[in-house]
């Protein structure tokens, strides 16, 4: 995961071939203007584009209206960038995604994750899977197991 830091006050990452460009929490003119120009070097490089817009607190209209107006012009498919947050409904047009993210998301474990960063759920869930194949394996008639 490559995290970059660029001058227009916004940050960005690659991950699985997309980029992920985080806005923060101003979106003016130098931010606009540097995810059009992000776009543009990155057109055949990445395959999808996620602008994250939900920390934004000030919205410059003028800003707002500068990049709606050059999305349909980027040589980026419209269909291949997505915005992140209500806010992108203010600022999508025609063929953009807007995701809608849940405010308090929280990872939900079964302990079958491969990355799981929750060792102890699963543990817990290898040894529910135990017990689960040895039931399954004696019967379920419900008698004891012998040892």
């Amino acid at each position: 995961m490559n995290t970059n830091t660029t001058p227009a006050a916004f940050s960005c990452r690659e991950s699985a071939h997309n980029l992920h460009i985080n806005v923060g929490q101003t979106l003016g003119m130098a931010q606009a203007e540097g995810i059009m120009q992000l776009l543009a070097s990155r057109k055949d490089t990445c395959k999808k584009f996620f602008i994250d817009v939900r920390q934004v607190t000030h919205l410059d209209h003028e800003a707002a209206g500068s990049l709606r107006a050059a999305l349909p012009h980027s040589p980026v498919g419209m269909q291949r960038i997505a915005f992140k947050g209500r806010l992108g409904f203010d600022l999508a047009v025609g063929g953009n995604k807007v995701l809608i993210m849940p405010e308090n998301a929280k990872h939900v474990c079964r302990g079958t994750c491969p990355d799981c960063k929750c060792g102890h759920k699963k543990a817990r869930a290898k040894a529910r899977n135990a017990a689960r194949e040895a039931v399954a394996a004696h019967g379920a008639s419900g008698e004891a197991l012998q040892q």
